[in-house]
């Protein structure tokens, strides 16, 4: 309230005046991707948007700001399932630290469990091919427990999609059945891992134009 009147509510789109994460026109602009992609034995992903503006600035935004407040109302355009256990890809400790905010855990909402841990230091991946993406990912993970069971992981973004894979690979190893990964945003076409996508009829969050591509 008093705040509000003192810092305006600002679209994270074309950060005009408005409200977050984005004003009518910039919602307007959203583009609903929902297309399923295996990925590997047991794995697949779906990304709920094409990773381009108005949502790729709004990432952007949120993750170098350390926006807390942003990152709660992206995580509002998506639509988990709330039968099955969800957890989040965890970011490096040196970027959450630098960051403020893990926007995949903010995404995972307030039920998300915590159930990977990063290992070792991080690898940047900008320069790097599909190929070379994956194995930088080897041991990268590791399970906070023993799992059974289907399990929804969530990420911000989706590039080729290897670290997607690498965190699932780990829930499997510990027990899941089954690991879907539904990323805010999808970007570059199918993963590099994946094999012909499928469409599905499965809720979306409410209703994006190129940007440059992210590094997972």
């Amino acid at each position: 309230m008093l705040l509000d009147l003192l810092v305006p509510a600002r679209c994270l789109g074309c950060r005009d005046p408005g409200p977050v994460p984005f004003c009518p026109d910039c919602a307007d602009e959203l583009d609903p991707d929902g297309t399923v992609h295996p990925l590997g034995d047991g794995i697949a992903t779906v990304g709920a948007f094409a990773y381009a503006h108005p949502l790729s600035t709004a990432i952007k935004a949120t993750k170098s700001g350390g926006l807390r407040q942003a990152a709660d109302a992206l995580a509002r355009l998506l639509v988990l399932p709330t039968a099955v256990p969800v957890t989040w890809v965890p970011a490096p400790r040196s970027r959450r630290r630098r960051r403020g905010v893990d926007l995949p855990e903010r995404l995972a909402g307030p039920d998300g469990i915590r159930l990977l841990e990063r290992v070792g230091r991080p690898v940047e991946q900008p320069d790097l091919d599909a190929r070379q993406r994956l194995d930088a990912q080897d041991g990268t993970f590791r399970a906070t427990r023993r799992l059974d069971g289907p399990i929804v992981l969530v990420d911000d973004v989706r590039a080729t999609g290897a670290t997607l894979l690498a965190a699932a690979t780990t829930l499997r190893a510990a027990g899941a059945s089954r690991v879907l990964g539904v990323t805010l945003a999808a970007a570059g076409g199918p993963p590099s891992a994946g094999r012909r996508p499928r469409r599905t009829g499965a809720r979306r969050g409410p209703g994006s134009t190129a940007a440059s591509a992210p590094t997972s």
